[in-house]
């Protein structure tokens, strides 16, 4: 039977596990808008502007553990799309980018609307391609989901002609390439020997920026075999080991020194993933200690030396290797030491977290500072929450404190501003728990847009806008570095204060019902009316 290259389009989308097509249509997407007409199992994600489209794909994509597909409009909408691609990128999302091109009969003329879509995508993606015959939308498409979701995962592109996708085509989709799942490295047992060698107490685990959940239980596994703390970046795209585990040992500052000094004294240094070793801004200072052999878990040869020569390099499927490698160290432990090490660490952590909350609490000054007011949000966060977070109000003493799990807890690796609510909606469509995006004031209106899509597809979105008026982040890195600006004390273009942004009216423009809290209190109450409304909310919370 003849049908359209759109229609087997959306058979592959289907057969691939996509249930959500994110969006913002233009004139050259009409056959794709056309199609979904008789497609009611799938939902067409209308974003206000392209990055909030594609940043919501993001967030669905790492969500739930699926390539997420987004269609943009021409070469102004993949212009508008670009931070967000960057940011996608850098996080390691498997997304299938597509974007309507015009129609191929004139591209030669160079008409409205058309661009080189391959040469503003390519270098921001693993493979960039347009298609020019409806024989070959199914292919491209095929090897572009095979593309997006191999290590190291990421976006690709496909420009799609208006009239190459109502061409039609009688053969049908085009199957799946049987991808082999890569197993764990043959070298795992060797890993065990040689951590074996060393003092539990001098040996730490560094987890990677680019981690899936899915290697969260060899993580696990090997943490508690050999008794090691398990660290992660500040700025890391996602959680992959539990933050209520007593062998995690909290974040390290995108800064050498404070890496270097969490290291000092170790003997190993267990690498998991592509790049554990991340500063902002740069320091002349080496992480890794030079007397500290260095075991690198990878899941592609690409990243192994990119930052320091590894004593040991194994590839393959991490948390696999992980989870072998720690079944052939347990029993070269031994299980007494093992108990009684675990149990004082877990009592050890319990008194560090009760601690550091305390002396968090006690500050209550208003405005609150911005450690009080995110232990207060945490605090009333219900078990099993999504946590999107883009805003520096995180980086301090509070981070300890984020008990990320995996698969719950997502940042703007990037450092692409304006993801993280976007990417909050997008989440909220592929999970049935409440999502929370922590954003700064001026993240938040990179992509406020995201909002009316919360609204109009009632997700259960609460955004916590932290509110200080100002770039504070910045500001710090200049007062950090010495810059001229710092010791003026004249911040130029770091202000958000004249006039001051509306949160309340903003929101409410959108469509979406707002509260601003002062107060611990107020913040607790202003999140338990959230949850019990069920749909978006905005939460403007005033700081120091």
């Amino acid at each position: 039977m003849t049908r359209r290259a759109c229609d087997v389009l959306l058979d592959i989308l289907r057969d691939e596990g996509v249930t959500h097509i994110f969006g913002n249509p233009g004139s050259t997407e009409m056959p794709l808008m056309d199609a979904l007409v008789d497609a009611p199992d799938l939902t067409y994600v209308l974003g206000l502007q392209e990055a909030t489209a594609l940043a919501m794909a993001d967030g669905w994509a790492l969500a739930s553990g699926r390539t997420g597909f987004v269609n943009l409009h021409a070469a102004g909408g993949l212009g508008n799309a670009m931070g967000t691609l960057v940011a996608a990128r850098a996080s390691g999302t498997p997304l299938v980018v597509t974007a309507g091109q015009q129609d191929t009969r004139h591209l030669m003329t160079e008409p409205w609307l058309a661009g080189d879509l391959v040469a503003i995508a390519g270098p921001v993606t693993k493979w960039a391609a347009e298609v020019r015959r409806a024989e070959d939308v199914g292919p491209a498409l095929r090897r572009a989901f095979a593309l997006a979701a191999t290590p190291p995962a990421g976006p690709v592109f496909l420009s799609l002609p208006m009239d190459v996708l109502d061409q039609p085509l009688a053969a049908p989709a085009p199957p799946r390439s049987a991808l082999a799942r890569t197993g764990p490295s043959p070298d795992a047992g060797l890993l065990a020997r040689r951590l074996a060698g060393h003092d539990p107490d001098r040996v730490a685990i560094l987890m990677a920026d680019d981690l899936p959940a899915e290697a969260a239980a060899g993580l696990v596994a090997l943490a508690e075999a050999g008794g090691y703390p398990v660290f992660g970046s500040q700025v890391g795209a996602r959680a992959a080991f539990p933050g209520d585990n007593p062998w995690w040992g909290g974040v390290l500052r995108a800064d050498f020194a404070v890496i270097r000094a969490a290291l000092e004294g170790m003997e190993a240094v267990v690498v998991a993933g592509g790049r554990a070793f991340i500063a902002y801004p740069y320091r002349d200072v080496r992480p890794l200690p030079e007397t500290a052999a260095l075991y690198h878990v990878a899941a592609t040869p690409v990243a192994i030396g990119r930052e320091f020569p590894a004593d040991l390099a194994l590839v393959g499927d991490i948390g696999a290797t992980l989870a072998a490698a720690a079944a052939a160290l347990a029993p070269a432990v031994d299980p007494a030491r093992r108990a009684a090490r675990a149990t004082a660490r877990a009592a050890d952590r319990a008194r560090h977290r009760a601690t550091l909350a305390g002396a968090i609490r006690a500050d209550a000054a208003l405005p609150l500072a911005p450690d009080a007011a995110v232990l207060a949000v945490l605090e009333a966060m219900p078990a099993g929450a999504l946590i999107a977070n883009d805003t520096a109000a995180t980086f301090g003493r509070v981070s300890d404190l984020i008990a990320a799990a995996p698969g719950r807890y997502f940042f703007a690796r990037g450092g692409v501003l304006g993801c993280a609510l976007p990417a909050a909606v997008g989440a909220a469509f592929s999970i049935p728990a409440p999502v929370f995006a922590l954003l700064g004031d001026g993240g938040a209106m990179y992509s406020p847009q995201a909002l009316w899509s919360a609204a109009r597809y009632r997700r259960q979105v609460i955004a916590v806008v932290f509110n200080n008026r100002r770039y504070d982040v910045l500001q710090r890195v200049a007062r950090d570095l010495g810059c001229a600006n710092a010791l003026a004390g004249r911040f130029v273009g770091m202000a958000v204060d004249d006039p001051p942004v509306d949160f309340q009216a903003l929101a409410a423009a959108l469509g979406v019902p707002a509260a601003r809290a002062g107060t611990a209190a107020e913040i607790g109450a202003a999140i338990a009316a959230a949850l019990a409304r069920g749909g978006p909310t905005l939460v403007e919370i005033p700081i120091r």
